[in-house]
């Protein structure tokens, strides 16, 4: 196989994976795995920021705090909430958001890499200039 199959496998494998509602109760990170992978977060049907982690939990875990996670930094710049107004980001946050997530060992930067390419015209987080102008991901087409 492929590494451009491999990557578009793991592209359908994270569309098709159940979408969580973040945020909305008290321990709702408990319900995470804890293995490393990659997790979207989701606008209505439209993939919004993509990130990968060594621990989806751990990493779920710091979602409610702007100091700790740029998701929720760049959601509280958008919607000018204050970044220590934790209910006010979290509601925002289950109110319009979904998030969906998989299990990845090993590649997970360049799974991550090519999703943010991919996606880059409705995602927060923009590739950077280096993944731009890298030879590696040439082929890659805008969703």
């Amino acid at each position: 196989m492929s590494a451009k199959e491999i990557l578009e496998k793991y592209e359908e494998a994270i569309k098709s994976a159940p979408r969580v509602t973040p945020l909305s109760f008290i321990g709702w990170a408990n319900h995470i795995p804890k293995e490393a992978g990659i997790y979207v977060i989701w606008k209505a049907e439209t993939p919004f920021y993509v990130g990968e982690t060594s621990s989806l939990r751990l990493r779920m875990s710091d979602l409610a705090r702007p100091i700790n996670h740029s998701f929720t930094k760049k959601i509280a710049r958008l919607h000018k909430i204050s970044e220590t107004a934790y209910a006010d980001l979290a509601r925002e946050i289950s109110t319009h958001y979904r998030l969906s997530h998989i299990k990845v060992e090993l590649g997970r930067a360049e799974i991550e890499e090519y999703l943010i390419l991919r996606w880059r015209n409705s995602l927060i987080n923009k590739p950077t200039k280096r993944l731009l102008h890298s030879t590696q991901y040439q082929w890659v087409e805008h969703a």
